[in-house]
């Protein structure tokens, strides 16, 4: 796409550009008049003395597309854009104390930095707020939607009456470049194909007899390409989609190979910019695409637009009514069971991810009862994946809110009829269902990250010393016993090919969690070696897995950190 240039026309055959300034003061800012001020030395002759300043602040759109769109030649109505579009060139110190992205007590993170204690993290000299470094723009970004509400009710950093004009001058250019952000077709054919046999049997978010994605794709309805963007981007970082993840260049055209982070972010950027305009109008399309959107962690505060996407999408199915059985000649009966499940499943696993509070709860929806009809059209994958689900519900207990005084206690999940995969995997016929090897890989993956949460360390860590009230109670030794097991057995499965899930690299994070506690605390030498081999595989794990998710490298740079202090 060429770059876009708006002249000035005088009438008289001349086009000379009016004469810019870097930044207008905040009255003829807001009354869109030509400022000759110079607020170099001062503020604005013009403003009050004790008049607020107003923050100037990045819109999404124009922050992601910025050095695409030019606008250095604009007619005189545009000649002084709004000051909250233009990006300063050096963001201000901020604090970052109440506005910086949460990390709960189950998120990786969190659970990395707890295998030491903080003696040991004062050694080592760690940066544990990676969230420091971003702009406040990232923090808090106004979005489109903000625009349609009334000035009270707009979020900080959205100045009322200057947003809109130039929101409205470029929105069909933000469109042209969201919708053109697609794989050729034989390359979109064979990623929604690889879809289709790794993910879709068990999480059936999408419904491919939609009139979106069961007819060719349409540019007069946007959801029929927005649709295929969200399949691409769940299963882009699949090993069998890697050689066919292709993007047009927003300049040139030409298309190009990109790595699986690049094509996530280049993807992920256009849904967002999509969904934030209002490409997608229907609901229920609306919730599929807002799912599979929860795939993608792009950073620091990448956990925090996950648990927003994933928050709205069950909030538009609340809000279609998903939670109540089908009207008669709706939405049929197995579809709504499909969506409840696999948003169940989702809003589960990032909240085991992101450490935040779980929404979805099974008294609140209207679900098919044991023995149902129903669950018989269902896939076992994704009825398998809803049993792992109400297990993970449980075990995300012991990480609710609590008294500072009650984390210093050892917890766990014990119950004498905890099942073994394997039964699970028998009870729901996966060996009938048409999986693959890595589609089973991926759900005894979750399986075992369950188990290796459903024992809780106290905080800080303690130190192994002799009890000389006696050994343990059983149930804590084979709670013990499982933890590490599982740990070990994480280890082993990230070795083979799996469908990736987002719990991917929070599993090989909690596998080096384990072996790092294993590797502080024990006394014997030959568990030392064991544990670690078990932090040098982890590592290499997190090393591979890097190339597609933030996190694992993430995790990777501080498990090395700790490694080498603990060493």
């Amino acid at each position: 796409m060429k770059r876009i240039r708006f002249l000035g026309d005088r009438g008289d055959g001349s086009f000379s550009k009016r004469k810019q300034v870097k930044r207008a003061c905040d009255t003829c800012r807001i009354g869109k008049r030509k400022c000759n001020h110079d607020l170099t030395g001062g503020a604005s002759p013009h403003r009050a003395r004790n008049a607020p300043e107003v923050p100037a602040t990045a819109g999404t759109a124009l922050e992601a597309h910025e050095s695409r769109l030019s606008i250095n030649h604009q007619p005189q109505e545009v000649a002084h854009p709004p000051e909250a579009y233009e990006k300063p060139r050096s963001s201000p110190p901020c604090s970052l104390t109440s506005i910086a992205p949460f990390a709960g007590p189950s998120s990786s993170h969190s659970l990395l930095l707890s295998a030491c204690t903080p003696d040991n993290m004062a050694l080592t000299g760690l940066e544990t707020d990676l969230s420091r470094g971003l702009p406040p723009s990232r923090l808090l970004r106004p979005s489109f939607q903000d625009l349609k509400f009334p000035p009270s009710e707009r979020r900080p950093g959205v100045a009322p009456g200057n947003l809109p004009f130039l929101v409205r001058a470029i929105l069909p250019y933000l469109e042209i470049e969201c919708l053109q952000m697609l794989p050729p077709q034989e390359d979109l054919d064979v990623l929604m194909q690889i879809f289709r046999q790794e993910v879709h049997p068990i999480l059936p978010i999408v419904d491919f007899t939609t009139r979106a994605l069961s007819g060719p794709i349409d540019r007069e309805n946007p959801a029929t390409i927005i649709l295929r963007q969200a399949i691409c981007l769940a299963v882009c970082k699949n090993v069998s989609a890697r050689q066919h993840l292709k993007l047009p260049d927003t300049e040139t055209g030409q298309v190009s190979f990109q790595k699986p982070r690049e094509f996530a972010d280049k993807i992920f950027g256009a849904l967002k910019i999509a969904m934030d305009i209002g490409l997608v109008d229907d609901r229920l399309e609306l919730v599929q695409v807002l799912a599979l959107s929860t795939f993608h962690s792009y950073g620091p505060d990448g956990d925090d637009e996950v648990a927003r996407l994933c928050g709205q999408a069950i909030h538009y199915a609340y809000s279609s009514g998903l939670h109540y059985p089908s009207p008669p000649g709706g939405l049929s009966e197995v579809r709504r069971v499909e969506l409840l499940y696999s948003l169940f499943a989702l809003d589960k696993i990032i909240a085991m991810i992101t450490g935040r509070p779980a929404i979805m709860r099974e008294n609140e929806a209207c679900l098919p009862a044991q023995g149902d009809a129903v669950l018989k059209d269902l896939s076992p994958g994704l009825k398998l994946l809803f049993r792992l689900s109400q297990m993970l519900d449980q075990v995300l207990d012991l990480y609710r809110p609590r008294a500072p005084g009650e984390t210093l206690v050892e917890e766990w999940v014990w119950q004498a009829s905890w099942p073994e995969f394997e039964d699970l995997a028998i009870e729901y016929e996966l060996s009938a269902m048409r999986a693959s090897m890595q589609m089973q890989t991926c759900l005894e993956l979750l399986y075992h990250a369950i188990s290796v949460l459903s024992h809780r360390q106290p905080q800080p860590p303690a130190v192994r010393h002799h009890n000389p009230e006696g050994l343990p109670t059983p149930a804590t030794q084979i709670s013990k016993v499982r933890h590490s097991y599982c740990a070990q057995k994480i280890s082993f499965l990230l070795s083979l090919e799996m469908t990736m899930f987002p719990f991917v690299p929070y599993a090989a994070s909690l596998s080096l969690t384990v072996a790092l506690r294993n590797l502080q605390q024990t006394t014997l030498e030959s568990t030392k070696r064991l544990a670690t081999d078990d932090v040098e595989r982890s590592l290499r794990v997190l090393a591979e897995l890097a190339e597609a998710y933030w996190h694992a490298e993430s995790a990777g740079m501080i498990g090395r950190q700790l490694f080498q202090t603990l060493s």
